[in-house]
């Protein structure tokens, strides 16, 4: 089905403009008897210059600009509250969508670039031990526009706040530089949004994000990973492994019963993009279940012979639980073990701790919004 059949089965309040990759966007413009090339003036208008209506751009024909405004808006998404880090200056957003509701995204300012964290869903299925969106269970997958009109509210929040810019001593025309899809929800159980909003974001008439600058966070669905890598072969992943142990992995992580931690090494050893850039594997350490010296070499034999780079994310706390992080000891002493196999390891402090916006600490109450 074309686009522009898609857009009339649809009510227009639920048609976005940011859906659209910049083929769709010349598809449309061609259906309204105007060139194709106007599909980049209209791309530059939404993601260079930040407008919320692109087809009122000067240069744009009448019936295009008409047939756009009558059939979409920019995106149904709003930032319904924020709260900044008084630490690190990260802000933690609540996005209400369309349907009311609601999802958090995370930005993170560094020396020389901004990094957001996006959201893919709405809740999480995996039910991961340590990570509080796992306990909401899945409601709904996101959409590629409100994967992609997360990012355009963030660009747009900067653009705005000149002083959170001026405070963290970054130029006023920074915006963002890197994508981290590790916010609510697992990817790979969501593909084919996830490879059309990266289709969007690299577009060199959009935000021309490098592909190297986005990254893919994974517990290890391989029929999602399949159907991503259909769409994006080179892209970028960050797997979760939290325990080279099977048997201890699946009481973590329950996806491993379904894809064992074995059977998804073999397949990433034979990734083009594993020999050519290496892997980033992320490894949450917690107190007592997966912090031994035992742990740390069982992770080495694990990746033997493998090109990776190893996180090590002292557990952040979620909620109610009786989990908690190791002490300093014992991070060291398993980062050193690593660290003398001959592999690329550091110790990541996670952002946002503070304001709740930390890795695993994302979560809302649906029945509140």
């Amino acid at each position: 089905m074309d686009v522009l059949a898609q857009i009339t089965e649809s009510k227009p309040e639920s048609a976005s403009f940011l859906g659209l990759t910049i083929e769709d966007a010349g598809q449309l413009c061609v259906k309204s008897g105007a060139s194709p090339i106007h599909a980049r003036d209209l791309f530059r208008a939404v993601y260079k210059d930040n407008q919320l209506k692109p087809w009122e751009r000067p240069g744009i024909p009448k019936k295009l600009a008409s047939d756009l405004a009558n059939g979409f808006q920019l995106t149904g998404l709003r930032i319904h509250s924020e709260n900044q880090s008084r630490y690190d200056s990260s802000v933690k957003f609540l996005i209400e969508l369309g349907d009311k509701s609601q999802v958090e995204m995370v930005l993170m300012p560094e020396a020389k670039r901004i990094t957001l964290c996006v959201s893919s869903q709405v809740g999480c299925a995996q039910a991961c031990i340590f990570c509080h969106t796992g306990r909401m269970g899945l409601t709904r997958n996101l959409s590629a526009a409100e994967i992609v009109g997360q990012v355009w509210l963030a660009n747009h929040w900067i653009s705005t706040h000149g002083d959170w810019l001026l405070k963290l001593g970054l130029p006023a025309h920074q915006r963002i530089s890197n994508i981290v899809f590790m916010g609510m929800g697992e990817p790979l159980d969501n593909p084919e949004a996830v490879g059309k909003a990266i289709s969007i974001l690299i577009d060199p008439f959009g935000y021309n994000l490098a592909k190297r600058k986005i990254s893919v966070s994974t517990a290890g669905h391989m029929d999602g990973l399949d159907r991503l890598l259909r769409l994006h072969p080179d892209v970028r992943l960050a797997i979760s492994v939290h325990s080279a142990f099977d048997h201890e992995r699946s009481k973590i992580m329950p996806i491993n019963r379904r894809w064992p931690l074995k059977d998804l090494i073999a397949k990433l050893k034979d990734l083009p993009t594993h020999k050519e850039n290496g892997l980033l594997l992320q490894y949450t350490l917690i107190a007592g279940v997966n912090d031994s010296t035992d742990h740390a070499r069982e992770l080495i034999r694990l990746v033997d012979g493998m090109n990776v780079k190893i996180n090590l994310i002292p557990l952040n706390p979620v909620g109610p639980s009786r989990l908690s992080s190791p002490n300093v000891d014992r991070l060291e002493a398993f980062r050193d073990e690593i660290y003398r196999a001959g592999h690329r390891v550091m110790v990541r402090y996670s952002k946002g701790q503070d304001i709740g916006g930390a890795c695993g600490q994302l979560v809302v109450s649906q029945k509140d919004a």
